[in-house]
């Protein structure tokens, strides 16, 4: 099989094969990770290529050298002088600026908070091919435990990999500890061939013969994955700490061109290579961990007895750094990687790192690529409702909480609060919550509504549109205090006679008697949760206000494309209800849309649901 084919075929099997390391929790729907020519090109305004360099300047001693001016630096594109239009230095010390939620709750609240550029990003591979069961395993270990409790601050993310662990079920963490825990699990398997961790390692020992080329190949590809996966998440400064003792050649010739790709993927992605060999010695420098870390504006650690000192350095260099850009003067626009380099006019004894250079465009690429973003752009409610499956941690709060909206009297707004308890579940063992208290008031604190120790998980009152203060309280059977929430919530106006839709209602059968129940209007309380098993029947009502035809109903994927139309039956009084069997629907997200029209205006609301 051709070179090519095989890494084709690889980048399949680690895209099926399982998470290997046990921490990693896989997610769905991952950032894409786009392939090599894909990347992020630099930023087009204006017909120049304006590109953007990361330079990390630090003294003898390794402190990062602050006092520097744009007059200071030197730049070349392929040789050629550019003239340096932008500069900033950035610090970023990994301390809270805000009042802002450190925990992580969730992968999509990871991904936010790695896309601020306050925050650092540090991504560690763990390359267990390249290094030994014995001595370098344990080393590194010690090396790395040490490094992951002390060096990071409160606002940093760091996240951990091996060969075998999918983009998608790497999970950054502000956990110092139990990322230590996790790393003290870690494994060197150099020269370990069975058992085969995942069918990919058993695919290799059909080839006994061409193993370590093979293992090669698969530590390169998920190193390059990694670093185009960095590179989903902003386009500032991130740091990836590649532990392995090098990686040997076999004298093939597509060795070379995917080293290359891996220097080519970090340097168009911002994405600064370390390299720690945990076999470090005096006099040992593997020139594959020296290349990949001087080409990628990182740094190795490599030739001590004692690399892990050293290791601060990545941190430190996070933390300080130049950002130039320059608008190229050769404004190529051909596809091909034009080599960066900058230096001090002065103060040569200051070292000096940047990215090597960046694949620039080809001529109508920019163009194609903001036509597909926008045709790809998810419209503003779309989003928003699938942000609501993600939600808070199960593991963060005791129950799932729904708040909807209708007419009521008066002028009024009807406001429905229906909550679920959330079974307790490791490691925070919690006890069930079996009552909520509940006050709503105007923000200057006029009361509306008050309800304490309710076990109904139903409850409505009437309020006036606008901003509304809600505080609910859980208690467990005992009546202790075990969860609670203050929120704003503003409240929608509705009149009878202007078009509008209330809060979609669901409720779930999972027997022909809830059936009958629900249709009956003697079913439980409306559900806050949005995941369904396929078995389950869903029940959806709203109700319809100032429209004489009857609402729309689309079922659209997580890209909000149309993938079918509902119906919905008239209850009468302007309600509404759809009967959706999700036995006919694969598991996936997706999103009802519900669409009211009456002459030129139409409302519109969306519903997400989650179907496992």
């Amino acid at each position: 099989m051709p070179m090519h084919q095989r890494v084709h075929a690889l980048v399949f099997a680690l895209t099926v094969c399982a998470a290997a390391l046990p921490w990693a929790a896989a997610v769905q729907n991952p950032p894409p990770t786009p392939p090599p020519s894909q990347q992020k090109p630099p930023v087009f305004r204006g017909g120049a290529n304006l590109v953007r360099v990361d330079v990390t300047v630090t003294s003898p001693g390794g402190e990062p050298v602050a006092n520097l001016t744009q007059e200071d630096f030197v730049v070349t594109e392929d040789g050629q002088p550019q003239t340096v239009e932008s500069f900033e230095f950035v610090r970023a010390t990994g301390q809270p600026a805000d009042e802002r939620s450190l925990d992580i709750r969730s992968r999509e609240h990871a991904a936010s908070e790695a896309s601020r550029e306050d925050v650092r990003l540090f991504l560690i591979f763990w390359d267990e091919y390249h290094i030994g069961e014995f001595i370098p395993a344990v080393k590194g270990r010690e090396v790395l435990e040490k490094f992951v409790r002390t060096a990071f601050a409160p606002t940093d993310l760091v996240g951990i990999m091996d060969q075998l662990t999918t983009v998608d079920s790497i999970r950054f963490t502000r956990d110092w500890n139990t990322l230590a825990e996790h790393v003290h699990k870690l494994k060197g398997r150099m020269g370990v061939l069975v058992p085969p961790r995942s069918p990919v390692e058993e695919a290799h020992l059909r080839n006994p013969r061409d193993i370590g080329r093979l293992r090669n190949e698969v530590t390169m590809t998920a190193l390059n994955a990694a670093a185009a996966f960095l590179g989903n998440f902003r386009e500032g400064r991130k740091a990836l700490l590649f532990v392995s003792q090098g990686i040997p050649t076999f004298g093939r010739s597509g060795e070379s061109s995917m080293f290359n790709e891996i220097v080519q993927t970090a340097n168009t992605n911002n994405t600064a290579i370390y390299t720690l060999d945990p076999a470090s010695q005096v006099g040992r420098t593997p020139d594959s961990l020296m290349s990949l870390a001087y080409s990628t504006g990182g740094k190795p650690f490599v030739g001590t007895n004692a690399p892990g000192p050293m290791l601060n350095q990545m941190v430190r260099d996070a933390s300080a750094f130049y950002l130039l850009g320059y608008a190229s003067s050769r404004n190529p626009m051909d596809g091909k990687f034009h080599r960066i380099k900058v230096h001090l006019k002065e103060r040569s004894n200051y070292e000096v790192r940047a990215r090597s250079g960046y694949f620039a465009p080809l001529a109508g690429s920019i163009e194609r690529a903001r036509s597909e973003a926008a045709a790809a752009e998810l419209p503003a409610d779309a989003e928003r409702a699938l942000g609501e499956l993600s939600g808070v941690s199960r593991l963060e709060r005791s129950i799932d909480l729904w708040m909807g909206t209708s007419l009521g009297p008066d002028g009024k707004t009807r406001f429905t609060v229906a909550w679920t308890p959330r079974p307790a579940q490791p490691p925070r063992e919690r006890e069930a919550a079996a009552s909520l208290t509940l006050t709503a008031t105007s923000p200057q604190g006029e009361p509306y509504f008050a309800v304490t120790d309710a076990t109904a998980h139903e409850l409505s009152f009437d309020v006036p549109p606008g901003e509304m203060v809600l505080k609910t309280l859980v208690h467990n059977a005992k009546g202790d205090e075990i969860d609670g929430e203050l929120r704003h919530v503003k409240v929608p106006a509705f009149a009878a006679d202007r078009l509008g839709i209330g809060s979609p209602a669901v409720f779930v059968a999972r027997s022909a008697l809830d059936a009958r129940n629900i249709a009956a209007g003697h079913g439980p309380a409306p559900v806050a949760v949005r995941e369904f098993d396929r078995t389950d029947r869903l029940f959806i009502r709203f109700p319809v206000y100032g429209a004489s035809v009857a609402p729309v109903i689309r079922l659209l994927n997580r890209q909000a494309k149309e993938l079918r139309r509902l119906e919905a039956a008239p209850l009468g009084d302007g309600r509404y209800q759809i009967d959706l069997l999700l036995t006919t629907i694969a598991k996936a997200d997706y999103l009802i849309e519900i669409e009211v029209r009456e002459g030129e205006k139409s409302e519109k609301t969306i519903l997400p649901i989650r179907i496992r």
